[in-house]
């Protein structure tokens, strides 16, 4: 990403840097804070002029995964705009954590199927970055099981933009060829 980044932009990158401090990726991946930096740069890469979209792809996790950070925060540091894409894109099986795997994806698949299109930009470019980085995890089976929801989740997604969409597509590719599926 540019080192000049548009002032809303480097306060989200701020908060997201702030809210995953410490965190690591599952995958052995390394820092947790290059994933939603790669989501943020994929769509401004696309989008470049929409600020609230790349601010919430810097704090698309932040809400499901640091519970320190409250949505006022996000609401005074990011707008509203780039507060609804980030509740938009926050899985609401985050709140039914006994729930089955499947059925708490089959619920976060609902509940996509029926977000705003920006908000769809910014799963497509997420899957594609989790499933780049899935790809290298040494669990084959863990990399099999998030490839057939991914597949479901591409199917979703379908028709949201077609960039993203081949993006996503060969991520599957790789991760499916990582996993042996």
């Amino acid at each position: 990403m540019s080192t000049h980044l548009h002032p809303s932009i480097a306060r989200a990158a701020a908060i997201a840097t702030t809210a995953h401090e410490g965190q690591e990726r599952d995958d052995g991946g390394g820092p947790y804070i290059k994933h939603p930096e790669r989501v943020a740069a994929a769509l401004a890469r696309l989008y470049p002029k929409d600020f609230a979209l790349i601010c919430a792809a810097w704090c698309h996790d932040v809400l499901e995964d640091s519970p320190q950070v409250k949505e006022a925060m996000l609401l005074l540091s990011i707008g509203n705009d780039a507060l609804a894409l980030v509740k938009e894109v926050t899985n609401p099986s985050k709140h039914h954590p006994d729930l089955p795997r499947a059925e708490r994806k089959a619920m976060d698949r609902a509940h996509i199927a029926v977000i705003s299109k920006r908000a769809k930009l910014i799963k497509l470019a997420d899957r594609a970055d989790n499933l780049t980085d899935g790809a290298k995890c040494p669990d084959k089976e863990w990399i099999a099981t998030y490839v057939a929801e991914s597949r479901l989740l591409a199917e979703v997604l379908k028709g949201t933009d077609e960039v993203l969409e081949d993006e996503l597509a060969m991520a599957l590719e790789k991760a499916a060829r990582a996993a042996g599926a």
